[in-house]
C-alpha cells in the first residue's frame, strides 16, 4: 500500500484556488460595486486589482512551494 502525501494535495488545491481568484476578480469587483452604489467606480477598481493580486500571489506561492518540494524529493540539489 502506498502512502498518500496530503501536503502536496493541499498545496495543489491552494494553487487552484489562487488561479480561480485571479479569473473571478472582475465578477467579485462587480458584486462589490453593487453593494455600495455611491462609490461604485472606486470600489470596482480597487477590488478588481486587489483580488487579482491576491490570487496571483497565492497561485505563485503555492506553485513555487509545490515545485520546490518535488525538486527536493527527487534530490535535484544533491542535499540528501
Amino acid at each position: 500500500m502506498k502512502t498518500v502525501d496530503f501536503s502536496s494535495i493541499i498545496v495543489g488545491y491552494n494553487f487552484v484556488v489562487g488561479v480561480l481568484l485571479m479569473l473571478s476578480s472582475q465578477r467579485v469587483a462587480t458584486f462589490a460595486g453593487y453593494v455600495n452604489k455611491g462609490y461604485r467606480t472606486q470600489i470596482v477598481k480597487f477590488t478588481d486589482l486587489s483580488t487579482f493580486t491576491l490570487g496571483a500571489t497565492w497561485a505563485a506561492l503555492s506553485g513555487g512551494i509545490y515545485v520546490l518540494f518535488h525538486m527536493l524529493r527527487i534530490d535535484v540539489f544533491g542535499m540528501f
